[in-house]
């Protein structure tokens, strides 16, 4: 560690030498480090390397993630989404209990951990709409019903909204392969009123296919949709509540 001696009181970078200033004066340190080589190569960094590679996988799970569920990414979630969606990939790689430590892999893991799993760090359903949602889980499908209600009394009111509109997303996603489907039905738009309406249920079937993993989302949209029939989203998407429902 280099200590400045004379007058000059340099802070910043030139060059590979930083100069800040310490609880003893003005200091000067060079860039330094481990190289990528050592890393990749030295066996003392075996451990790092394993931490890298189930790293790169939970960076991965959580890009298909997000992906598959780009209609809810877009239209649900805050800056924080692919953090979120990756610190729970990797609580999933780290129960799969059939690999050795840097060969754990989200699909080998507990991809129930999934189960809950909140678009928006901001909203909820649980907070937004205050009818529980009924889940039946089927072998070759999954159902959400929703029981008659009053909108105007059963959902959070917020500024400038007029309607809202429920979807149920599933996300086919083959984390071996790197490939994913999304499909989707909603309700289309409900005037938040005090007209009760009637029972909701939104379906979707479960493919059979090889490999693949299926998540069920629920997502609720505020609107405003004016006179003449022009629609407008919320203009601060964190409030627009969705969650994983079902993991299979």
């Amino acid at each position: 560690m280099a200590r400045q001696s004379s007058f000059l009181k340099l802070e910043g970078t030139i060059g590979d030498i930083t100069f800040y200033k310490g609880r003893t004066g003005f200091k000067a340190r060079q860039k330094g480090g481990v190289s990528k080589d050592r890393i990749l190569k030295d066996p003392k960094f075996r451990r790092t390397r394993e931490n890298l590679q189930e790293f790169a996988r939970a960076a991965n799970a959580a890009k298909f993630l997000k992906d598959a569920f780009r209609g809810i990414a877009l239209k649900s979630s805050d800056g924080s989404l692919h953090n979120r969606l990756y610190s729970i990939a990797t609580k999933v790689i780290y129960s799969d209990t059939l690999s050795n430590r840097g060969e754990r892999r989200f699909e080998l893991g507990n991809i129930q951990l999934m189960k809950g799993f909140q678009f928006s760090n901001q909203s909820t359903i649980e907070n937004t709409l205050f009818k529980q949602p009924q889940i039946s889980d089927e072998p070759d499908s999954v159902t959400v019903t929703i029981q008659a209600m009053v909108p105007a009394t059963y959902l959070r009111s917020l500024v400038n909204t007029t309607h809202y509109r429920i979807s149920l997303i599933r996300a086919s996603i083959n984390f071996v392969d790197g490939t994913y489907s999304e499909e989707s039905v909603n309700s289309g738009e409900i005037p938040i009123s005090m007209n009760e309406q009637e029972e909701l249920a939104l379906t979707l079937p479960k493919p059979s296919i090889p490999d693949t993993h299926h998540f069920f989302a629920m997502a609720l949209e505020y609107l405003q949709v004016l006179e003449n029939g022009s629609k407008y989203d919320l203009y601060d998407l964190t409030q627009n509540p969705a969650t994983i429902l079902v993991v299979s």
